[in-house]
């Protein structure tokens, strides 16, 4: 797959208004719980704030972080990824090339699925022929187009024959495996309404979008999870998390809550606050499909017109990393580029020679106009009013419009926006440029509308050079994709903004709980409920 793709964006990014109407919040909370108040307690177990429901738990078909994540821990793949995106077993035992277009998979013994049935090569083999169907009907299936052949060699062992050598294959070997008989498109409704795998935990109930419910699989391959329950809640503001944090109405929320809230959630002494360096990247959608932003200088004026720096350093409390790429500084593929940098003297001349002229001098009439969609989580549109100032100033005009989730999320995926804010939650194949930025996966109904280029970019030039790096060694891709960057950093698709780091807020009901680089959940698996259950108010 391509990493959990990307979730709307988690920050504080500026007036402080919404940090003190947390504080006020806060310290009405302290008031009450010091007048000997108790509140209710939480469902036995460990419970987990999500900011939005997932879209699907199906992973065939789920497109957002949270569903991706979430079916993970029901049905995880034959390989997963390290902090350092480096491919580490998951259900398969050992993988190994045979030659350039053949890939072996050696399943791990004795792995069943949650209902007992036994998880062989042939299910491995049926997941990824009904993926690559196009009678399915998932949006995931162009993956998979350089797969020829799936062979089963015994019960254990699974071979991916390959039309030509296709480097970014290991990261698309992460897909979920189903049973066969859940598989053809006759069982998307059996998965999606109660999802089988052999994750560490299996499915109990989801019976509306605010909650959901795991419990431990006894068969699980790395041992039965030591938490007795999970169960997920949706809670859509920010402030509203916070207070059930410090409540003790929840143990743990994973990259939704900003860092202008966590000196709060430090000083309880029932939380901790665990942070390390994310591979999470926020940008600016832009429309390129018709009218100004068409033009790359008019993108390359509003790229000189944001400054991320103040945003970083004092909004994001140094929990993030000026982005000038898609792949983070670390990243082995990752090549320094000039960048735009914040120049409103360029930005101007840019928009003159575009046609846009300033119409009666600074502080008047605009010179452009756009809308900028976002969520209506109240950091989010903190955000996107930062920026609205910023472009201000150069005299582009921002009308904000804060929209729920699901409706934001669906006008991205249409294209029906002019600016959007977005987070790819994680990133860890660079093949991922190609996700984003080839022409082929422009959204659109041909791929019901799952392409990640919702931009619309379309250069020939870049197509041939991500398309090269697919079958290219490890050192030629490295040189592809620093062409590939350089050729993004002049296009501006879209305009970086940051790479945030994972944090995680644990209560002390959870032992044992490291986040993940990438925002996975994977690591509940390893954790620790601990006694006695919750009772009352911390």
């Amino acid at each position: 797959m391509d990493a959990p793709p990307d979730i709307h964006l988690v920050t504080d990014a500026m007036p402080p208004l919404p940090f003190r109407a947390v504080r006020v919040f806060v310290v009405t909370l302290a008031l009450v719980l010091d007048s000997g108040c108790r509140a209710p307690a939480p469902p036995a177990g460990i419970t987990v704030l999500l900011e939005a429901p997932p879209d699907s738990l199906d992973d065939r078909f789920a497109l957002t972080a949270h569903g991706q994540r979430l079916a993970q821990l029901i049905s995880p793949g034959l390989l997963t990824f390290d902090d350092a995106s480096r491919p580490v077993p998951q259900l398969a035992e050992s993988f190994r090339e045979v030659s350039p277009t053949v890939m072996e998979f050696v399943l791990r013994p004795g792995l069943t699925f949650h209902d007992g049935s036994a998880l062989t090569a042939e299910d491995v083999k049926a997941t990824f022929d009904a993926l690559r169907d196009p009678k399915l009907g998932s949006p995931k299936r162009e993956r998979y187009e350089p797969v020829d052949r799936v062979e089963v060699v015994d019960a254990r062992t699974v071979r991916f024959h390959l039309k030509r050598p296709y480097a970014p294959l290991l990261a698309e070997l992460s897909a979920a495996i189903l049973p066969s008989e859940r598989v053809a498109p006759g069982g998307i409704e059996a998965q999606g309404a109660h999802p089988v795998g052999a994750g560490p935990f299996r499915f109990e109930s989801w019976p509306d979008e605010e909650h959901l419910t795991l419990v431990p699989f006894e068969g699980w391959h790395g041992g039965k999870p030591a938490v007795s329950r999970l169960t997920f809640r949706v809670v859509r503001d920010e402030t509203t998390r916070v207070l059930e944090l410090l409540k003790g109405r929840a143990d743990l929320v994973v990259n939704n809550v900003s860092p202008a809230v966590l000196p709060t959630l430090r000083e309880a002494p029932h939380l901790r606050v665990v942070t390390k360096p994310g591979t999470g990247f926020t940008y600016l959608g832009l429309n390129l499909r018709e009218g100004p932003l068409a033009d790359v200088r008019v993108r390359q004026a509003l790229c000189h017109l944001i400054d991320v720096r103040p945003l970083v350093e004092h909004k994001l409390h140094g929990l993030a990393e000026p982005a000038s790429s898609m792949l983070p500084r670390e990243h082995w593929a990752f090549t320094a580029t000039p960048g735009c940098g914040y120049a409103p003297e360029e930005a101007a001349r840019l928009l003159d020679a575009a046609g846009y002229p300033d119409p009666d001098g600074p502080g008047g009439q605009p010179r452009l106009s756009f809308t900028f969609k976002t969520s209506t989580d109240r950091f989010r549109r903190a955000v996107a009013l930062v920026l609205k100032e910023q472009l201000a100033k150069g005299g582009v005009a921002v009308e904000v419009r804060a929209l729920e989730f699901g409706t934001f999320f669906e006008d991205v995926r249409r294209g029906r926006f002019e600016l959007f804010t977005l987070k790819w939650a994680a990133v860890m194949e660079p093949d991922l440029l190609r996700g984003a930025f080839h022409s082929a996966n422009i959204p659109g109904p041909e791929n019901h509308w799952g392409g990640f280029n919702r931009g619309a970019l379309k250069d020939p030039a870049l197509d041939r050079v991500l398309d090269a790096a697919t079958q290219a060694s490890r050192e030629e891709r490295k040189t592809l994709y620093a062409e590939a960057q350089r050729e993004l950093d002049a296009d501006l698709p879209v305009i970086p903004l940051w790479h945030e780091a994972s944090i995680a807020v644990v209560s002390s009901r959870i032992a044992d709980f490291e986040p993940s680089a990438h925002g996975l959940l994977l690591p509940l698996a390893r954790a620790r409920e601990v006694m006695p259950a919750h009772g009352s108010t911390p």
